[in-house]
């Protein structure tokens, strides 16, 4: 399989030539590696994963030494589907940074949904006894557990968002992970919780509204995509979740009249 990062390296190494290049001419300051990982993690709480992954594989093109441009790389891996590609990076960026609990927690993510339930655990149980603590490695633990354990799993997202530097975002990512195994219950309950705390973020809303349509609450989940688009921020996945749900409840309506018509 055709590496996406020989892909993305290639680019980079094409796109960096070209700005030193202008740089020389113009005198335009080149932007630094720590820069590209605020871009990344920017596009990240926004839901654009892609955009994320490459800032992340760019920052460390910049520099190699960045942990959380390597964990971040894993992270929109798995987001994108790419389980393979997420578990081939973790275990190369922990030959460099060996029994890193990030890297850990983002390999045990793409383990468990690869479908390898022994090695998430591994890695997870590896992440937790490593040095510190963080709202990912709580959050990689909940999903392990998911499957088969939801209440242990729902302990674990709960010490996440205890972590003195969660925020509103760690709310939303325990929200995607309930609803990627189609717990949509306790998504909205995060997802809520989420809103609350950051109400003028368009991503907050967004996957309110995800976690809204998948209980069947429409009109709800049409309020929350109105809401998202109304403020600042790429609305491309807003405006197709609107789409989608509005076509959804035309087709709906059509059943409706369509079942009365037989019924008469």
């Amino acid at each position: 399989m055709a590496s996406r990062f020989t892909r993305l390296e290639m680019t980079e190494k094409a796109r960096t030539h070209v700005v030193s290049g202008e740089t020389a001419r113009t005198g335009t300051p080149v932007r630094t590696p720590e820069h590209d990982m605020l871009l990344a993690v920017e596009a990240y709480r926004s839901g654009k994963f892609e955009g994320a992954l490459q800032l992340y594989t760019r920052a460390l093109q910049g520099n190699r030494s960045l942990i959380q441009a390597w964990v971040g790389q894993v992270q929109m891996l798995v987001e994108l589907g790419e389980y393979d590609e997420a578990r081939l990076w973790s275990d190369k960026a922990l030959e460099l940074f060996k029994s890193n609990g990030e890297l850990l927690a983002a390999k045990a993510r793409a383990c468990v949904r690869q479908g390898d339930r022994a090695a998430a655990m591994a890695a997870s149980d590896e992440s937790i006894r490593s040095a510190g603590s963080s709202a990912m490695r709580w959050q990689s633990r909940g999903e392990v557990l998911l499957d088969r354990r939801g209440e242990r799993a729902r302990t674990c997202f709960d010490k996440s968002i205890a972590e003195a530097q969660s925020d509103w975002f760690d709310r939303v990512v325990i929200a995607r992970a309930y609803l990627h195994y189609d717990r949509a219950a306790p998504a909205h309950e995060f997802a809520q919780a989420a809103v609350r705390l950051e109400p003028g973020h368009h991503y907050a809303w967004l996957v309110l509204g995800r976690c809204q349509e998948a209980l069947g609450w429409l009109k709800e989940a049409e309020a929350s995509y109105g809401r998202s688009l109304d403020l600042p921020g790429e609305p491309t996945e807003a405006r197709r979740a609107m789409t989608d749900l509005q076509s959804k409840g035309r087709s709906a309506r059509l059943g409706r009249r369509l079942g009365g018509l037989f019924r008469r």
